[in-house]
């Protein structure tokens, strides 16, 4: 890279002090401006991004700025990778992931692995769950198990001439689908641990796959275990949850945060089953993790 795209990296603050802003200046995805020096070549520009799915670069909490980590540029769609156990489903996460792919600009696709390891009883229960909190949003989702092959042909047709990111835990099988989808792949896969319930990391690197017979590519990533929330502002999460959309501007209060304030519109869909009780603690959640300002501003007017 140019020494002006490293410079990139850094803003500078209102007392003049330079600050990392990016974990790298350069994403996998990035459509780029490259001289070629023989076998080599020297990247020049980075094209302006269509989409990208973003997160809080994960850190210790030592008072060090706030880092984006791009994870992947310009893609179409993100397969939201979950399972049904080992590791247990985690609504929470995955509506995490959904907001990031809604402000990244990029649709959101679900797909529960490991349905095998389910009964009769036990599936019909958890497509109830599935349908009654995600339809209501439009999202697309699958029951399926990479071992068994079950709904890879589905996903096939989600993935046709697009370019997909898979993201998810560690453990929940993204590698697995990748080989159901393409024996020739290969990927190396491990097991869950027994005794954490929590996945090895077995991807370590973001990696684009290529089914050229659907015209598809699929960018693996290695397991999130932290999905931190990058520039998604704490008064705005309710816009990037869809099925609140339709209520926000129908409160009391112009800034309704949702929690306890008097008439609110958000919460009157709650009870009235518009929204699901589900949806509505991710969003609680959310907002309970940003900045403590944002706290004492909501309950001063509350007072």
């Amino acid at each position: 890279m140019r020494g002006k795209m490293k410079d990139s990296l850094y803003e500078e603050t209102d007392d003049g002090q330079l600050v990392r802003r990016y974990a790298d200046p350069v994403a996998v995805g990035d459509e780029v401006r490259i001289t070629v020096l023989g076998e080599e070549g020297v990247l020049e520009e980075i094209l302006p991004r269509r989409t990208k799915l973003s997160r809080l670069l994960p850190k210790p909490h030592d008072g060090t700025p706030d880092i984006e980590q791009i994870i992947v540029a310009n893609i179409d769609q993100v397969v939201i990778v979950a399972s049904v156990e080992q590791p247990r489903l985690n609504l929470r996460f995955i509506d995490r992931l959904m907001v990031l792919a809604e402000f990244g600009g990029v649709k959101p696709i679900l797909c529960i692995n490991k349905a095998d390891l389910l009964r009769g009883a036990e599936r019909a229960k958890l497509s109830e769950l599935l349908t009654r909190v995600y339809k209501p949003l439009g999202a697309t989702w699958h029951m399926m198990s990479a071992t068994e092959g079950e709904n890879i042909d589905a996903l096939r047709d989600v993935l046709a001439g697009q370019f997909s990111v898979f993201a998810g835990s560690s453990g929940v099988g993204k590698s697995s689908i990748l080989n159901a989808l393409h024996p020739e792949f290969d990927i190396r896969t491990r097991e869950v641990s027994k005794s954490s319930q929590k996945g090895r990391h077995t991807t370590t690197y973001v990696r684009i796959h290529h089914l050229d017979d659907i015209d598809a590519r699929i960018a693996d990533t290695p397991g999130i275990r932290e999905v931190g929330l990058w520039g998604v502002p704490t008064d705005t999460i309710d816009y990037y949850f869809l099925e609140m959309r339709p209520f926000l501007g129908k409160c009391k209060y112009s800034d309704c945060w949702h929690f306890d304030e008097p008439r609110c519109a958000i919460r009157g869909a709650v009870d009235a089953h518009e929204i699901s009780r589900e949806r509505y603690e991710s969003y609680r959640r959310l907002c309970q993790e940003g900045p403590v300002e944002d706290h004492e501003r909501r309950v001063k007017r509350l007072r």
